[in-house]
């Protein structure tokens, strides 16, 4: 399956310029998180599996701090929900820190973590699902005016029910442009009304104390305004993504909806875009694509989960964040499973279809080749990863196979520039290609991506979860490879290895602790 984007792309590029030169160009790059406000940025890294105490998968978070070296074991921390001062506590089959999002909540210049616990129980209600949120400090992540939110908090609408999943996917953004963070909390397993599983997105804002109920939104597809309508199973709010498509100053809301049927076709998906306002995030110019849309490549098909993964960034420089959407069941020529990602840029309207892209395995010079079960696009990542001020897409393949290793799992590289991303010195990673004499073992390489400038060199480094990787006398306990920076000439600055049996990383590797895990499924 090929397609012309270039002719495209120019159109679009003709369309926007001139709207362009008229506004400011802010940029759309993550910096990453940076909780003690040193420049550096940090990384908080999933332990879902994690034991505590007798409490199996109750659930923890590794922080490791940046500095001029990359990431280091000085000063790491360890997060768990029996942490001292910690609200609520570590039960069983909780896993807490299944999702993370940063952001900075309070304004106070120091990033704070937002951390998923979706199969936490409310009362009575089992796996209601919530959010715990450390702020951060001079000396990093505190417990100091930690939060606890869940749908029974005071203020909140709507209320907790079983099987919610509140806090399995969260994005951060500033959604009415005040200057402070605001959080957008999945509760994909909400019912509405009589459907089941429909689900459903509320919004907590920012402000100077903090994270508040205030003024907190609540969004599903019987929302005013909102198109399509709640159907039961399609899980709205599957991924989440934050930025400013329209450049207008205020964060918009990527809402993957990976299970909606459209057209007779199970689960094909859908994204819906929710753009900012001075009241938060709004109904009004509500988008809705899909692969039936006008100027899309590809079409509806049944199981293709269009949506499941999203990922934010400017790729063409144009000073309007663009959108990558992961569609890792789509099936080519026959490859089942094989997977491709859709990219939309955006305008001063917002993300256009005109000038979209497909990429795929399969497509240009892209290394590799679509096979069953690659799942491309399973997780993406945007940032600025070659250092030349313009974002670039990570796709991984988690599933893809390497000679006789199944499930070993792959990362490409597509570099973005002044047309957007381009199959042009494209690259592709695997454990054992990346020279920490690892060799490709059965895992899950690429399911967790997270980026940062952990060096403070003005270059993002790419962190890579496989929570299925062997520690030696640990089982599969899970490990997180770091890059710290990407040429398109296919050179790496350094990479390193973690687990939680490097040197001077707190806790120990165990069987099962999903170190480096990927959100809710």
């Amino acid at each position: 399956m090929r397609f012309n984007q270039n002719t495209s792309r120019v159109r679009r590029i003709v369309a926007v310029s001139l709207s362009a030169l008229l506004l400011p160009a802010p940029d759309a790059r993550a910096a990453g998180a940076d909780f003690n406000g040193d420049g550096f940025a940090d990384l908080a890294i999933p332990v879902p599996g994690e034991s505590i105490g007798a409490m199996s998968s109750a659930g923890a978070v590794n922080v490791m701090y940046g500095s001029p070296a990359g990431l280091s074991a000085d000063g790491n921390q360890f997060w768990h929900q029996d942490s001292p001062g910690i609200l609520n506590n570590a039960e069983s089959d909780d896993q807490f820190g299944r999702t993370v999002a940063h952001g900075d909540f309070n304004g106070d210049g120091f990033s704070d973590l937002a951390l998923g616990v979706p199969l936490e129980d409310v009362g009575s209600k089992i796996d209601a699902g919530a959010v715990n949120v450390l702020y951060g400090s001079a000396e990093g992540l505190s417990d100091a005016g930690n939060q606890f939110w869940h749908q029974n908090k005071a203020g909140i609408k709507n209320k907790a029910e079983p099987l919610d999943l509140f806090g399995s996917a969260l994005a951060c953004g500033d959604f009415d442009g005040d200057g402070y963070s605001d959080l957008a909390i999945s509760a994909k397993g909400e019912s509405i009304g009589e459907k089941v599983n429909a689900g459903a997105v509320h919004v907590l804002f920012g402000s100077a104390a903090g994270l508040s109920a205030d003024h907190n939104q609540i969004w599903h597809q019987n929302s005013a305004g909102v198109l399509n309508k709640v159907e039961a199973n399609d899980f709205f709010g599957g991924s989440l993504a934050a930025a400013d498509f329209n450049s207008d100053g205020r964060d918009d809301l990527a809402i993957g909806v990976a299970q909606e049927g459209l057209n007779g076709q199970t689960d094909a998906g859908a994204v819906h875009v929710l753009y900012g306002s001075i009241n938060g995030l709004t109904a009004a110019n509500d988008d809705l694509w899909h692969q039936n849309s006008v100027l899309i490549q590809d079409v509806c098909e049944a199981f293709d989960y269009f949506g499941h993964a999203l990922a934010a960034g400017d790729f063409d420089g144009d000073g309007f964040a663009d959108l990558a959407v992961g569609v890792p069941y789509e099936s080519l020529g026959g490859q089942a499973f094989a997977g491709i990602v859709t990219v939309l840029y955006g305008s001063p309207s917002g993300l256009l279809a005109l000038g979209s892209q497909l990429w795929s395995q399969d497509q240009g010079s892209i290394q590799e080749t679509a096979d069953p079960g690659d799942f491309f696009g399973f997780s993406l990542c945007a940032d600025d990863f070659d250092g030349d001020g313009i974002d670039d897409l990570i796709i991984a393949a988690p599933e893809e196979i390497l000679g006789a290793i199944s499930h070993a799992g792959l990362v490409h590289v597509l570099f973005g520039g002044g047309l957007g991303l381009s199959d042009v010195s494209n690259q592709v990673w695997s454990e054992e290609a990346l020279g920490l004499g690892e060799i490709a073992q059965s895992g899950t390489f690429g399911n967790w991506l997270a980026s940062g400038d952990f060096a403070g060199n003005g270059t993002a480094g790419l962190a890579i979860g496989d929570s299925l990787e062997g520690v030696v006398d640990a089982g599969l306990a899970g490990a997180v490879v770091v890059i710290y920076g990407i040429s398109p000439g296919g050179t790496l600055s350094s990479s390193h290895e973690w687990t939680q049996d490097s040197p001077g990383i707190l806790d120990e590797a165990e069987d099962g602790d999903a170190f480096g895990a990927g959100p809710y499924p």
